[in-house]
Parts: C-alpha cells; structure tokens; sequence
C-alpha cells in the first residue's frame, strides 16, 4: 500500500469471499432453513466483499472511511446472528457454556477470535468487525487523549471478572442459556442477550464521552481486549516499518487509537510488537513516505 495502487491481495480475497460466502449464506437459507445464520453470512460476505473491495482500491484519504464499512458491516453480522438466532456468541457466551460443561456456537466464535485466531491475525476483529466498535467508531471524539496510567492498568481485570460473573448469575440464577448449542441452536434466552448488548453499548459509550476517547473501552475494560492482549502479542501479522523510509515525523503515533507509539517501531524497524494493536491501518495510511505496511512474518 505504500504506492497507492490497488491491494491485489486484498482484492483477490475480497473476490474469493464473495463467490463462496454468498452462494453459501442463500444454501444456508433454502436448504438448511437457518435464516439468522445465513443472514450473519450474507452480512459477513457484504463485509469482506465489497466493502474490502472497496478498501482494497481506495486512496489513502477514503481508506478509513472503507474501513469503518468493513467494521460496520462486520459488527452487524455478528450481532444479526445473536439477536434473531437467540445465541450469545460473545465472551459471555463462551462462559455460560463452560458452567453448562457444553459446547456450542460461542466456543468456536470465542476460540477463532479472542484465544487462537489472534496468533495468526492479530486483533483483526476489533479494528474491522467488533459489533461494539463500530457504533463507537461514529462517535464524534477524533483523538485519543493519550493512554492511562496508574490504576487504570488493572481496570481490564475488573472487566473479566464482571463477564465471568454476569455468565454465571445468567446461568445459576436465571437459568438462561446462551442458544447455539447442539440440538437446542436458537434456545438462548433473548432477554439476557438483549441486556448484555444494552449493558455493553451503555458501558462503552459513556466511558468513550467520560474520557474523550472512542476507543476507551476496549483499553480499559473490554473483557475480550484484555485476552487479546495476550493473544494477539506473538501475532503472524503485524505493521510492519521499513526504517530506511521513516523520516520520524511521528505523525503514526498521533494518530493510533491505542496510543501505541508506532514512530518508536518504525524508527527502529521494528514490528509493531503491541498487544493492543487493532490493525487498523490509520498509522499506514496517514504516514508521509509509505513506511508502514501490513504484513505476515514468522
């Protein structure tokens, strides 16, 4: 991306989604009768189809605005599929099911996104498919005031535990289940689904205000975002700097979300090696002298 000419990688994935995704989500539908699920893949097709498409080709000044496409759509896919299939496939989700001592929809959600895909794919999802930062991404709060100290660091923790303990009253105290279970696909009690989208919302868009910073939430108290931080750390795919172009104007830093000092890597030639990058590509696309890119190394 550093020329400015079209991703071709990026575009034969986005054609690859597309020609295999949409056929599958109508199959799904007709065949199969699971509409909620063939909706979240139809929705998921739109989201690395076309709108990945339209990243792939834009100039450097509208990428973000394709990227908050890929997010919106993305987000919508996840959450199309927990409201009208009635299953939690959130962290929350995953919790219940291990008190249940089931399997189900949230385990493989869970493990893709927050505990093995993360090796791989860094924290892919919270820059380009999180249902809660694409409504916090159409706040009017454009810059981070600078990350938190003290204790805010452990904040994250408190976090957890709440999740761990919601999933448990959820399941002992109200009986709910979270739906996407083996023979029991849509038995999630929806009013427990609908609280915890609510809960979720409330909490992230008023610490966003309190704080001045979109992203606030997933710094200080997304339950996800803590693992990820573990997770996504040995990640294959990083930004990755060519130093010999860095002219440490540090115009990277400045705009990072996750106030990640990206100049400090770049200047050095370093990989981004941060736990809280999101991979949203602000860095690359705002740097002067296209030394910052996307890329997998082992």
């Amino acid at each position: 991306m550093r020329s400015g000419k079209p991703n071709s990688a990026l575009l034969i994935f986005s054609v690859l989604v597309a020609i295999t995704i949409f056929p599958l989500a109508d199959v799904i539908w007709v065949r199969v009768g699971e509409k909620a699920f063939a909706i979240s893949l139809f929705l998921l097709a739109i989201s690395l189809g076309p709108c990945l498409t339209y990243y792939a080709v834009a100039a450097k000044p509208r990428k973000q605005v394709a990227r908050k496409l890929v997010l919106f759509t993305g987000g919508l896919s996840i959450i199309s599929f927990a409201v009208l299939g009635k299953a939690n496939v959130d962290l929350e989700g995953f919790f219940m099911l291990l008190f249940l001592g089931t399997t189900g929809a949230a385990i493989g959600h869970t493990l893709i996104t927050v505990v093995i895909g993360p090796l791989f794919f860094g924290r892919f999802l919270c820059g380009w498919g999180c249902w809660r930062a694409m409504i916090l991404e159409l706040l009017p709060l454009t810059h981070s005031p600078g990350r938190r100290s003290g204790a805010w660091k452990v904040v994250p923790f408190f976090g957890l535990g709440l999740s761990v303990s919601a999933s448990a009253a959820s399941v002992f105290l109200f009986a709910d289940r979270p739906g996407g279970m083996p023979g029991a696909m849509h038995s999630g009690g929806l009013r427990g689904i609908l609280i915890g989208v609510a809960a979720y919302y409330a909490a992230s868009i008023s610490m966003a205000f309190a704080l001045r910073d979109q992203r606030a939430f997933c710094k200080y108290l997304c339950p996800s975002g803590l693992i990820l931080g573990m997770t996504s750390r040995p990640s294959i795919l990083k930004m990755t700097p060519t130093a010999q172009l860095c002219n440490r104007c540090g115009a990277c830093t400045k705009v990072c979300p996750m106030d990640i000092d990206v100049a400090h890597f770049a200047a050095l030639g370093n990989r981004v090696r941060s736990g809280q990058c999101i991979l949203c590509q602000r860095c690359a696309n705002v740097c002067p002298t296209g030394a910052l890119r996307l890329a997998p190394r082992i």
